[in-house]
Formats: structure tokens, C-alpha cells, sequence
């Protein structure tokens, strides 16, 4: 989005223009109004530090910019959302509108559309992109927006990379290509020719190999991000805690790297990483968006009794691998019936049952209420 007028510190900001952008501060003491920080031509990122004459970002009012595009980049609690269909199997643009309000009233800090969690893959390229205007609308710059635009081909792919940039999203997600097993050249030269195309796009690199036979190594993520600045994170959704921290180990500070996996949430916070993508935190985001604002308080001890909170509900929805299972528990918290897209079916009545039986005991052990 193009960064003009008044914007909120919360940075970080990726930043690319042809021409040097400018920031200018004005301070809680309204003093020093003209401190400015010139960045130069090219892309790269703000992370919000680095401020002239020593200031914290807390001392800061208001950013006010010029010159460039200025996106936020993921961070905190980024929800995986599940797409609500209608009895005729057709995408429920009104239920998904109150849903995406539900999770901004939440909380939640950002939104990683039509991944895995939405059953994207059962989608049209038509459905996605409407999908994404719908949330782009009723999100209005409250929730940071990010565009999974993966597919199996790169034709649909850069269909989709392309309408995510003009409708503004804050940045796109391509998934590792699936179905055919690739080498990692073959998968470096798949990400280097779109991170070529869309220059001025953050892109984010997503690794699943569970679901698509492909893993994208912590040597091959090294080599993207050192070659090309607009890749600017990576959703690890390996389960593989040791590629895990070699990603944090020899990536820089300033990539984004997003846990795709609730157990390491906490684990992943306190070794450098900057947030959780989560698909159970789309039917249950409390304890989530509770962790995270403890992180950031550094209250370490609060931060694990939420961990605790996240682990046994995502627990409760089977570890988000099961959509049917999620979408349960979404009509448990009021947003539609559970209807799936074909091939896949609703749980059983039994378990649908169970389900929703734990979920209350959960939700009276945590003190939340189901419908707030």
C-alpha cells in the first residue's frame, strides 16, 4: 500500500521504491518534529529501530512517510482461516466477512489467506482472488494480510501473485509445488523466477513437505533470501524443529520467520522467531493472541501458561490436521454448519460431539466464553 499520511509505529515495514523514501517522526513530547531517517533507493526492510539520536520506537507518536510503499510484514499471531461454504457448496461471502471480524475483534495480529486451513486447493483461481477481496474490505488495514498464492503451476500462481500486489495485501505466500517430487535447484529456480517478477511484492517461501512431498532446506531458504531482498520470510510448517533453528541460526534477524506449528509457538518466540501461522487459533484465538501479548510483555512465566492453553486446544482440534475437525468447532463458535468441500466430508455425529464437549471444558478452565 502506498505509505502516505499518518501510519501507526508498529513497524516492521518492508520498503521499496525507485526513489529514496523518508520517515518523519514526531514524539510523545512533540519535540525534534523535523528528526527524519532517509532510506535509500532499492527494497529492504524497517524493522522500526535504528531511530535517530538514540529514540525508542515508544517515544514515537506517529510516522509520517513519503517517496516509497511501505507494507507491514507478519509478526504475532497470524491466523490460517478456514473458508465457510453455503448448503449449495458455494463460498458464504457474508459468514466469511463476520468471521474475519470475529477474528480482528480477537486480536489476532495477521491473516494468511486461503492456505492450507481454507482448503485452498478445492478452490478456483476465480474463488481465491474474491476470497481475498472480501478480506481486504472488511480488514481495512487492521490485520496484517498476507495472500497464499500457491498452486501446482506457475501460470496460476503468478495469476494470483499478481491480483494479491494490485489489491494491495501486504504480501504474498507461495507454497513449495506439489504432486511432483523436485530438487532443490529445480525449487530455487521456481521461487527466483517470480521473486524476479513481482520486485516490489514481500514474498513469503512455505514449506509443508507433509502435504506436498517437496522441503524447501534451511540451505535453499539461505541462498533465496541472500538473492533476492523482496523474500522477506518463510512459514515453517515442517514440524521439524531442528531445520527450525538452523533457519534462525543462518537467516538474518530481520527475516520473518512464522512457525506453522501451535506446540513450538512459545519454543519458536524465545529462539527468534517472529510469530505462529495457525489454523486452530482461527476457531480458537485467545490463548494465542494471550501468549503472544505476554511475550511481549516479557512475562515469561504467563507466556507458558498460555503455551500450555494453546497446546491442549490445539490438541482438542487435532493439531489443525484435520479441516473437518476445524470446521466443527468453527460452527461450534457460531459461524456456519461444518460444511466441507467435496472430497471431504463432516465428522461423524459421535465425534462431533466429543469434540464440542471438550472444547466446553476447556473453555470453562480457561474462563472464556464460546460466544463473546
Amino acid at each position: 500500500m502506498p505509505f502516505e499520511g499518518k501510519v501507526e509505529v508498529k513497524g516492521p515495514y518492508y520498503f521499496s521504491s525507485s526513489l529514496p523514501g523518508v520517515l518523519y517522526f514526531r514524539y510523545r513530547d512533540q519535540s525534534r518534529r523535523d528528526t527524519k531517517v532517509t532510506l535509500g533507493k532499492g527494497i529492504g526492510v524497517w524493522s522500526g529501530y535504528g531511530l535517530p539520536g538514540g529514540l525508542q520506537r515508544k517515544q514515537i507518536e506517529e510516522v509520517e512517510g513519503q517517496g516509497g510503499d511501505f507494507m507491514r510484514l507478519l509478526e504475532g499471531v497470524v491466523v490460517a482461516h478456514l473458508t465457510p461454504f453455503d448448503r449449495n457448496g458455494n463460498v458464504d461471502h457474508g459468514l466469511l466477512q463476520a468471521y474475519i471480524t470475529f477474528l480482528i475483534e480477537k486480536g489476532v495480529n495477521g491473516l494468511f489467506v486461503c492456505g492450507t486451513t481454507a482448503e485452498a486447493q478445492l478452490l478456483s483461481v476465480k474463488e481465491r482472488v474474491q476470497i481475498l477481496e472480501t478480506v481486504l474490505k472488511v480488514n481495512d488495514e487492521k490485520m496484517t494480510i498476507v495472500a497464499h498464492c500457491g498452486t501446482p503451476t506457475l501460470q496460476d500462481t503468478r495469476e494470483l501473485l499478481r491480483h494479491a500486489f494490485s489489491a494491495k495485501a501486504h504480501g504474498g505466500a507461495i507454497v513449495t509445488p506439489f504432486y511432483y517430487r523436485y530438487s532443490q535447484e529445480e525449487l530455487w529456480e521456481y521461487y527466483a523466477t517470480l521473486a524476479r517478477e513481482f520486485p516490489h511484492f514481500p514474498l513469503y517461501l512455505y514449506t509443508i513437505p507433509s502435504l506436498t512431498g517437496n522441503e524447501l532446506l534451511p540451505s535453499t531458504v539461505v541462498r533465496l533470501q541472500a538473492t533476492f531482498p523482496n523474500i522477506v520470510g518463510l512459514k515453517d510448517s515442517s514440524g521439524n524443529f531442528t531445520a527450525l533453528t538452523q533457519y534462525l541460526l543462518e537467516l538474518p534477524p530481520s527475516f520473518r520467520l512464522i512457525v506453522g506449528y501451535d506446540r513450538a509457538f512459545l519454543p519458536a518466540l524465545v529462539l527468534g522467531a517472529a510469530g505462529s501461522v495457525t489454523g486452530p487459533g482461527g476457531v480458537v484465538p485467545e490463548p494465542f493472541v494471550k501468549l503472544f501479548a505476554a511475550w511481549k510483555r516479557r512475562n515469561l512465566e504467563e507466556a507458558v501458561r498460555f503455551q500450555r492453553e494453546v497446546t491442549i486446544v490445539s490438541s482438542i482440534l487435532k493439531e489443525g490436521g484435520s479441516l473437518p475437525t476445524l470446521k466443527v468447532g468453527l460452527s461450534w463458535r457460531g459461524f456456519g454448519d461444518g460444511t466441507m468441500r467435496p472430497p471431504f466430508q463432516t465428522i461423524p455425529q459421535a465425534e462431533q460431539n466429543v469434540l464440542r464437549e471438550n472444547l466446553e471444558k476447556a473453555f470453562e478452565e480457561f474462563g472464556y466464553s464460546r460466544k463473546e
